[in-house]
């Protein structure tokens, strides 16, 4: 792929004699807006932290903007913009002294491009950050994230801790963002639900090991509902249909979630002795939910 913004081969990192993350292999090309998803747990963070230089890979390469992260560090911080999970923001600075100290730690800062997030924002650069709400303070965090024009933008869970309204308000922001062209956005985070409006592309880690690496629209057709009508009521024959995960219902109808459906997938049905109704598809977070749920179920996770 021309344009690689992130490349990650064979990334594996070990803490004591615990694998946090095992042979990841991940290329992020220029302007996608990438969704990096897992449960809480699943490595994402970690690779995160090694693509930030806050962690040194103990064995495989990392390479962001071309550059080793571990090496070039205080090159690649003058080119990415960071939004972690809970960002350290000074309580006692108001909003324009906050920019004014962050944009110390840049050789460029674009001036007009702050005024106009803070103004679309609707945030106070006369407002202390102490008085600011929790939504707000996650908006002053990109704002600060963005005011360098960094070329990549990593998001580690940023709406996490937001009510649903205020968190749709944040997301919304980082539309508005990521909508500037050539921007490249890597956004991490277990609420998959968030991450299908924004993601173009998604890649799901479980367990330190990458499940799949997809187009956002492709990843949601791996799984449907298919809802079937039985020529009896005897369902046996339907969990013998290669994909099928789940059997909902009773009497002659039955809804089956099914992996990787096809037309060969409606053949193995109507063998089975069920003759389809309709097909349903899939959002983003019921596609993820079958993916890992293989791996949850071992963990004894309902």
């Amino acid at each position: 792929m021309s344009d690689v913004v992130i490349q990650i081969d064979g990334f594996t990192r070990h803490f004591g004699s615990t694998i946090a993350v095992d042979g990841l292999d991940l290329t992020v090309g220029q302007g996608q807006v990438f969704g990096f998803l897992g449960r809480n747990g699943a490595g994402k963070t970690t690779t995160i932290k090694s693509l930030l230089g806050l962690l040194r890979p103990t064995s495989g390469m990392v390479r962001v903007l071309g550059l080793d992260p571990a090496t070039d560090g205080v090159e690649l911080k003058q080119r990415i913009g960071y939004v972690p999970e809970t960002p350290q923001l000074y309580s006692w600075m108001r909003v324009h002294e906050m920019v004014r100290f962050t944009s110390q730690f840049y050789a460029c800062w674009n001036d007009a491009h702050v005024a106009t997030l803070l103004d679309q924002f609707g945030l106070d650069a006369e407002c202390r950050v102490k008085n600011l709400s929790r939504g707000m303070s996650a908006q002053l965090a990109l704002v600060l994230a963005m005011g360098h024009d960094p070329e990549l933008l990593i998001l580690d869970e940023p709406a996490t801790g937001l009510d649903v309204l205020v968190r749709r308000d944040f997301l919304e922001s980082i539309v508005q963002v990521i909508q500037q062209q050539g921007r490249t956005v890597l956004l991490s985070s277990h609420m998959v639900h968030e991450v299908e409006r924004v993601a173009d592309r998604v890649a799901v880690i479980e367990g330190g090991k990458l499940l799949v690496c997809q187009d956002t629209d492709a990843f949601k057709g791996r799984v449907k509902k298919v809802l079937v009508r039985l020529s009896n009521d005897d369902e046996s024959g339907l969990k013998g249909v290669a994909g099928v995960s789940e059997i909902e219902g009773s009497g002659d109808r039955r809804l089956v979630t099914i992996s990787n459906y096809d037309e060969s997938c409606r053949q193995a049905l109507h063998e089975a002795g069920a003759e389809v109704v309709y097909v349903v598809d899939m959002s983003l977070e019921e596609s993820f939910i079958e993916l890992v749920r293989p791996h949850a179920r071992r963990e004894g996770v309902r």
